[in-house]
């Protein structure tokens, strides 16, 4: 999946590890979410389209990728195999 490899390259491009929020700007800058939400509820809707569409298939299918909530942030990163992959992917 093209959007997936993307995502691996933002997080990459952040020394594998980035939080959530400024993955899912930028992932919507990259045009790999597409939202269709009104204004008032976009950031809403920002999140939960990237949970669906980038984060549950990485964490669950590709295994290559883990979250963890620290303070009032959540961080995405790499695991083992996620840092593997992206050294041979980019």
């Amino acid at each position: 999946k093209p959007d997936l490899l993307v995502a691996l390259k933002i997080i990459k491009e952040h020394d594998g590890r980035i939080q959530k929020k400024v993955l899912a700007v930028e992932a919507e800058e990259r045009k790999i979410l597409n939202i269709g939400a009104r204004k008032e509820n976009h950031s809403n809707a920002r999140f939960a389209s990237l949970d669906k569409k980038i984060i549950q298939p990485l964490i669950n299918i590709w295994k290559f990728i883990d979250e963890e909530k620290i303070g009032k942030n959540r961080w995405i990163f790499f695991t083992d195999d996620g840092k593997n992959a992206s050294e041979f992917l980019f």
